[in-house]
């Protein structure tokens, strides 16, 4: 009698080193389906002609402004207005406490 039901009795447990190889094989299997991902999205931006963002035959590339990049200025300018407010609230509480 199986002290689990959910268990084989034929069953026995995994040891680490069995782990560690079906781990390493899981990585080796996604590093390969990535590969042909990536293999596979390039081809198909060359037959429709969209440049790839890796292309070193682009000539603006380095011209061009990432739309992160403009996000991460939009975030810096709003971080800024939002320190500077809280640094006059934090002087004018100081001004109320201090004079009343």
């Amino acid at each position: 009698m199986p002290s689990n039901d959910w268990q084989d009795p034929n069953d026995r447990p995994k040891t680490r080193a069995d782990y560690r190889k079906e781990q390493e094989q899981a990585e080796r299997d996604f590093q390969e389906r990535d590969r042909k991902r990536v293999q596979v999205e390039r081809d198909y931006a060359r037959q429709h002609g969209n440049p790839s963002d890796d292309d070193p035959e682009d000539p603006d590339m380095a011209q061009r402004v990432k739309p992160v990049d403009n996000k991460q200025k939009r975030l810096g300018r709003r971080l800024n207005w939002a320190i500077f407010w809280l640094i006059l609230l934090i002087l004018v509480v100081y001004g109320i406490l201090f004079f009343l």
